[in-house]
């Protein structure tokens, strides 16, 4: 008996510790494979020079002092001057009580204002140009599911869901409860990209609702400006990017 439980207590002296290095390897891979991904959210190009600004942060303060996140050292901007912030579903830039105040489009910012792909910033005398696919607002949005309603009707086309190019104002019409999203011939919807994979991702319809998968594409798949790594649901007027295309989802 003592001799079995000392060959025992050898034996779990040398397998333990290969155990733990494996349980420690295998979290390790899972953390790296799991981990978000880190990606610039906009930019803003200045005007006057062609300079760009990344942005990277959900909430980025603007203004002259060192503290910033975005400095700009010119002596008609205030110390903090503005915050550029995601908010749920629009990109929101707000005047944190400058002196010369925020431009948006020529216009007057009196507190906050919703910001587009393209739209100009003017903060003291310099114009910045915000960019951003995945910058929609709800007005932009509204106005495309109207036409994509409105074709469809003049079409007879018949469609669970659509999904519509926010460059051009395409609709793609979902006719199937469970779609793939790729390159490939064998894609439901065939999006002839180099930015996407052969097989990028699924969209399907659960006892939950609609929900979103990425097939472990080369270039991602983000809901709302955010990469997925595990299957999401999805929502009316959510936003959802296959590589660097910027579709809009409506449920009907």
């Amino acid at each position: 008996m003592e001799t079995a439980l000392s060959f025992l207590t050898g034996v779990l002296r040398y397998v333990l510790p290969v155990l733990a290095v494996i349980i420690l390897f295998t979290c390790i891979i899972s953390l790296f494979r799991n981990r978000p991904r880190l990606h610039k959210l906009a930019q803003l190009v200045d005007q006057n020079n062609g300079s760009i600004i990344d942005i990277d942060r959900w909430e980025t303060s603007i203004g002259k002092s060192k503290s910033n996140d975005i400095v700009l050292p010119m002596p008609n901007v205030s110390r903090f001057h503005a915050v550029i912030a995601k908010k749920r579903k629009e990109w929101v830039i707000t005047d944190t009580f400058s002196k010369t105040g925020i431009k948006l489009n020529d216009r007057s910012v009196h507190g906050s204002a919703v910001i587009e792909d393209g739209d100009i910033i003017t903060i003291g005398s310099i114009p910045l140009k915000f960019l951003c696919a995945e910058a929609v607002s709800a007005s932009s949005k509204t106005q495309m599911r109207n036409e994509a309603s409105e074709l469809k009707q003049n079409t007879g086309n018949v469609a669970y869901a659509v999904l519509v190019d926010v460059k051009t104002h395409r609709p793609i019409y979902l006719r199937k409860k469970d779609v793939l999203i790729g390159r490939g011939q064998n894609s439901d919807i065939q999006i002839n990209l180099d930015t996407i994979s052969s097989e990028h991702a699924r969209i399907h319809l659960t006892s939950r609702g609609w929900a979103l998968s990425d097939l472990n594409s080369h270039n991602g798949t983000k809901l709302n400006g955010r990469f997925i790594t595990q299957p999401q649901l999805i929502f009316d007027e959510d936003t959802i990017t296959f590589g660097d295309r910027v579709f809009v989802f409506y449920e009907k």
